[in-house]
């Protein structure tokens, strides 16, 4: 179960929104971590006693370092991490079926830890909240990764606004969308790109990977709305992970915008500890490989994923060089250009099962062949993924101010027309969506596995 299965949007979430609105607001914590561990346990069963050591375990490790001094809080910070991130490489790379988001609360417990280290936050004393904050399950299964600081407090006693109810309900309905309607559409065309094999042509492998390009941007950020969505549906606000990244300008500016969580995360408790950009350059240059290696590392244990880290890290190496100081300065169209082609290379890396299926999709893309193109056009490609494509580029722009201008143009009345007209278009998003799942258009999210 995960947040765009049936059993999820038509039992699970309904059950879930009236026992916490029914709640008393002093019982609403205990109702949200009784839904977190019944979601936890529908969704993966073997893995909650995991979940459930890690939680336990962590703010044990959490009290003894609001406890000890400053030699005692140094051990017991350095144990906890190396224990979590143990815990992690123990599941993700010895070949064992990982828990659902070990990833995600994994790191979630490592900047808690260091958080109180460093005296940012003190050590948290109720073991339901603390645990509530590990599993809460809008975020467990992919992120984003949400500091305690902030989440805390929030959680002690949720009380979701109008306004909440209001932008949790669109947001939601928005995630939703994108990952069965835009995700969902384009997936097939990327998955018959990266599986054709030595028959692979120019024009069909740059269809597939704009395709799988759109999709793992919708898909990831389709689940991150549905997440933020519902945190606000409980009066909860977790934090942004994407500001529309293909927008970007540089690599840089890339991962501004793309996993906002997990590049804080690393920029926060690696690169600025190793120096960050105050270094020596070339210091600089090492720090940016070493932290993108690991971000590569993070997302699986296969080579294709260290080399897709070090991919990106080369090219956030390159644009502190004078080449960069010279792209900064190229006009906006060259400089998305570049951007766009070296995060679409790069995605072949993520997407492909080996290095010979990364190889020969390379050699495909720059074959100069058209031969299996309209096959693949006619087998492969119909109206709604056309429609689907379109509205990834659309929608994957800012479009920032529409709201704003429509009420300009319509004077007063125009924030009443923007309403009735976001309402309407909920009620269409969420019939569309229901339909493709009914149809069986259903694509398991893609950063679940990570």
């Amino acid at each position: 179960m995960i947040p765009d299965s049936p059993l999820f949007l038509y039992y699970f979430l309904p059950l879930t929104l009236a026992a916490f609105y029914v709640a008393p607001k002093g019982a609403r914590c205990g109702v949200l971590l009784a839904a977190s561990l019944g979601y936890y346990f529908l969704a993966d069963a073997a893995g909650l006693p995991v979940l459930a050591a890690a939680a336990l375990g962590n703010y044990v490790l959490g009290r003894l370092l609001g406890r000890a001094g400053p030699r005692g809080a140094g051990f017991w910070a350095a144990f906890g991490v190396a224990a979590n991130i143990g815990l992690l490489a123990f599941y993700k790379y010895g070949g064992l079926a990982a828990p659902l988001g070990i990833s995600f609360f994994s790191f979630q417990a490592v900047a808690y830890l260091l958080d109180v280290r460093r005296g940012q936050i003190p050590a948290e004393a109720h073991v339901g909240r603390f645990a509530l904050a590990m599993a809460f399950f809008p975020k467990i299964t992919a992120g984003p990764i949400a500091r305690f600081g902030p989440l805390l407090p929030e959680l002690a006693r949720p009380s979701p606004t109008f306004e909440d109810v209001r932008e949790g309900a669109w947001r939601f309905t928005v995630g939703l969308a994108k990952k069965t309607l835009v995700a969902g559409s384009l997936a097939p065309l990327a998955d018959a790109a990266f599986g054709r094999g030595a028959g692979l042509d120019m024009a069909t492998a740059w269809l597939g990977l704009a395709c799988y390009t759109a999709q793992i941007y919708f898909d990831f950020s389709g689940y991150t709305d549905m997440a933020l969505g519902l945190g606000r549906l409980l009066g909860v606000r977790l934090p942004e992970n994407f500001r529309h990244p293909y927008a970007a300008a540089s690599v840089r500016d890339f991962w501004r915008r793309w996993h906002i969580s997990l590049s804080t995360w690393f920029r926060d408790y690696l690169y600025i500890p190793l120096g960050g950009g105050r270094a020596a350059p070339w210091r600089v240059r090492c720090n940016l490989l070493l932290v993108f290696a690991l971000c590569g590392v993070w997302h699986g244990a296969t080579p294709n994923f260290l080399v897709w880290g070090l991919w990106h890290g080369a090219f956030l190496s390159m644009e502190r060089t004078r080449i960069g100081a010279a792209l900064d300065r190229a006009p906006a169209v060259v400089r998305h250009a570049y951007l766009l082609l070296a995060v679409m290379l790069g995605w072949v890396l993520f997407r492909a099962t080996d290095w010979g299926v990364a190889a020969g999709f390379y050699r495909a893309l720059f074959s100069l062949s058209f031969d299996g193109f309209a096959q693949t056009w006619l087998v492969h490609v119909d109206r709604q993924k056309i429609a689907a494509l379109v509205a990834a580029v659309v929608f994957s722009m800012p479009l920032n101010g529409v709201r704003q201008r429509l009420a300009a143009a319509f004077g007063g009345r125009g924030g009443l027309v923007a309403e009735a007209g976001r309402t309407a278009a909920m009620a269409g998003l969420l019939a569309a969506s229901a339909m493709a799942l009914a149809a069986g258009a259903y694509q398991p999210f893609i950063y679940a596995r990570f």
